[in-house]
């Protein structure tokens, strides 16, 4: 059924867009807090569905409506459309609720038209569209975990059903999230999760090295946390600051017979670099194992 079959007419950018997120854990808490904050949505036009007490208690102190089920939280929202706007949903839950989440909210969906942004990994929009039962557009996104501290990357994609233009709100939620948004073709998106969804813990993991070696030099721990930290963020300062690549960066430390050159090569001896390009590969491959 069409928007105007229904009375309702699209949302105009200088009105409040309603919207229902169905999730209320770190991401969906993020992204919340990130429109908010970015004023993309009116908290009093907002509703969280989330059965935790406490993540319910923290979700109220940014001023949106809560909900302890999905149902009543689609309620709210269909309550809300009844003023002429048409709202959307975000699907923020894990990939295995899916199937449940369907039996409870896919009445609301199914046949609507409505927008549903997905920020689900491994998760193909025909597998969403098949489990709620069709009749809406699909919207995917992938964030990752920075998005806590407002400096996320994030990818999105037309998913089924979806046409141009349908992923201008959503884009609009992901930059109030971190600078980066960009829009990638839907079979990008197991690679976009691959690369910058896992890529934070990337980064971790080659901290936990760093520190573990520091201290097998002698540094005390906390010592080794600090020089560490400082280390990547001034890095990432720099990569950030400038318009060099990567490669023009680690040039400017890697003097010829030095130390970084020494451990550069080492590195390289051990196949560092073609590791942790397998190891993305990996990541990818395993979201294609878990969307099918």
């Amino acid at each position: 059924m069409d928007i105007e079959a229904q009375g309702l007419r699209a949302v105009d950018w200088n009105m409040d867009m309603p919207l229902a997120v169905i999730g209320g854990g770190n991401m969906g808490k993020a992204i919340v807090a990130g429109a908010v904050r970015s004023a993309l949505i009116n908290p009093e036009w907002c509703v969280v569905a989330e059965p935790d007490n406490t993540k319910r208690a923290e979700l109220a102190k940014l001023g949106v409506r809560t909900s302890m089920t999905s149902d009543e939280a689609m309620r709210h929202l269909v309550s809300w459309e009844l003023s002429g706007v048409r709202g959307q949903v975000l699907l923020a839950v894990k990939p295995q609720s899916l199937r449940e989440l369907a039996s409870e909210v896919g009445h609301h969906l199914t046949g609507s038209d409505r927008i549903v942004i997905s920020v689900l990994a491994g998760t193909p929009s025909r597998k969403i569209v098949s489990e709620f039962g069709g009749g809406f557009r699909v919207i995917r996104a992938m964030p990752n975990l920075p998005a806590l501290i407002g400096q996320a990357a994030t990818t999105v994609c037309l998913g089924e059903g979806a046409m141009a233009g349908d992923e201008e709100f959503a884009e609009r939620l992901f930059r109030g999230l971190g600078p980066v948004v960009i829009r990638a073709r839907e079979d990008l998106m197991d690679a976009a999760t691959a690369v910058a969804g896992s890529g934070p813990a990337y980064v971790f993991y080659l901290a936990e090295a760093m520190e573990e070696a520091a201290q097998k030099l002698g540094f005390t721990p906390e010592d080794a946390r600090r020089l560490v930290k400082q280390t990547i963020i001034g890095a990432t300062a720099m990569m950030s600051e400038s318009s060099d690549a990567p490669s023009d960066l680690r040039a400017m430390v890697t003097s010829k017979g030095g130390t970084t050159a020494a451990a550069c090569e080492t590195l390289d001896t051990l196949g560092v670099r073609a590791a942790f390009v397998q190891a993305v590969e990996a990541a990818q491959a395993r979201g294609r194992e878990l969307g099918t």
